[in-house]
C-alpha cells in the first residue's frame, strides 16, 4: 500500500537509479516542470522506494554499489510488472543490451548519454502511456515529441556544461573548444534550446545545489562553493531567482517535509502494531457472548 499518497492529484515520478547524480540533475533540468524527479542510489534503495511510492518510469544504471542492473530488473517487474524502464550503462557490451530487452526495458541508452537522447526517450515513452500527453507541460528545450538531435556542437557544448558546471565556465572557453565563434554558439544554442548558454549553466548549477541541500551534509557555503558559486549572497540571489526561496528556506521546507512523512509512516506502522494486537489497547480477546447464547437457532 502506498502510505500517505493520493493517487488521485500525485504528480507522475520518474525514479533515476544511479550514484551518479548527473542523470537526476538532467531530468529535473528538463523534465521538472512537468515530473517529479527522484533518485535512488542504490538497488536496495530503489525496491524500498517502488514499494513506497507510484512510479511512473524508472531510468536505471546497470553498475551500482549492491547489484548490478540487470539483477535489479527482476525485483522491479515483480513488485510493478508494466513499469517502463530505461537502461544505463557505461559498460556497453552486446549481451546486456540483449539481457535487458529480454527482462522488458522499454528501452537502452549508453553513457555517457546525451542529455537530449535521455530526454527525448523518456518522454516518448511517459508520453505514449498517457492520454494525448496531457501530463506534459511545456519546455523550451522540448518543443515537440520527438525533437530532433541539436547539431554536434551544440551537444558538446551541452555536455561540457553538464561535465565542468562547477567551473568557472565562459562562453568563449566554450565556443573553443566546439569549434564556434562566441556569437555563434550563443546565437545557436539560444535557437535551439530556448535559452542561453549561461541560463543553462545557471539552473543545472541551481538543480545541483538543490539535490545537495535536501542530502543535508554540506553547510550552505559549502554547497555554493560545490556548484561553482565562489560569492555567497550571489549563490543566495540566483537560487532564489530560479526557486522563490533562498537556499536555507529551501533546506528547511525539505527537511519538514521528510520529517513528516517518516513521522506519518511511523504512526501507520504503529497502529498497525496496536491493531494486530488488541491487548495493547487493553482490549480483551474474549467472545462477546456465552456458550449458547447469540447463536443461531439450529
Amino acid at each position: 500500500m502506498l502510505l500517505g499518497t493520493d493517487l488521485a492529484t500525485s504528480p507522475r515520478r520518474i525514479l533515476a537509479v544511479d550514484d551518479d547524480p548527473t542523470v537526476q540533475d538532467i531530468l529535473r533540468f528538463f523534465l521538472g516542470d512537468a515530473y517529479e524527479v527522484r533518485l535512488a542510489t542504490t538497488g536496495a534503495a530503489a525496491i524500498l522506494t517502488l514499494r513506497r511510492e507510484k512510479i511512473d518510469l524508472v531510468v536505471l544504471d546497470h553498475r551500482l554499489p549492491d547489484r548490478t542492473g540487470l539483477e535489479i530488473l527482476p525485483d522491479l517487474k515483480s513488485i510493478c510488472p508494466h513499469l517502463p524502464v530505461v537502461m544505463l550503462t557505461g559498460y556497453g557490451s552486446e549481451w546486456i543490451c540483449a539481457a535487458a530487452f529480454k527482462l522488458g526495458v522499454a528501452d537502452y541508452l549508453q553513457k555517457p548519454v546525451n542529455a537530449l537522447d535521455l530526454v527525448g526517450t523518456v518522454q516518448r515513452i511517459l508520453t505514449s502511456g498517457s492520454e494525448g500527453g496531457s501530463h506534459l507541460h511545456d519546455t523550451p528545450d522540448l518543443k515537440s515529441n520527438h525533437p530532433a538531435p541539436p547539431p554536434i556542437p551544440i551537444q558538446m557544448a551541452m555536455e561540457l556544461i553538464q561535465q565542468r558546471y562547477w567551473l568557472p565556465l565562459s562562453l568563449s572557453t566554450l565556443a573553443r573548444q566546439v569549434g564556434m565563434s562566441r556569437y555563434r554558439l550563443s546565437h545557436r544554442f539560444h535557437e535551439l534550446l530556448g535559452i542561453t548558454c549561461r541560463d543553462y549553466l545557471l539552473r543545472l548549477r541551481v538543480e545541483r545545489a538543490k539535490a545537495l541541500l535536501a542530502a543535508n551534509q554540506l553547510s550552505i557555503t559549502e554547497v555554493a562553493q560545490s556548484v561553482g558559486f565562489g560569492d555567497l549572497p550571489r549563490f543566495d540571489k540566483i537560487f532564489k531567482r530560479y526557486t522563490g526561496s533562498t537556499p536555507s528556506e529551501y533546506r528547511s521546507s525539505v527537511l519538514s517535509r521528510s520529517k513528516a512523512k517518516n513521522v506519518g509512516i511511523r504512526m501507520e506502522a504503529d497502529s498497525r502494531v496496536v491493531f494486530s494486537n488488541p491487548s495493547l489497547l487493553g482490549v480483551t480477546t474474549q467472545p462477546c457472548w456465552k456458550d449458547g447464547e447469540g447463536q443461531a437457532d439450529t
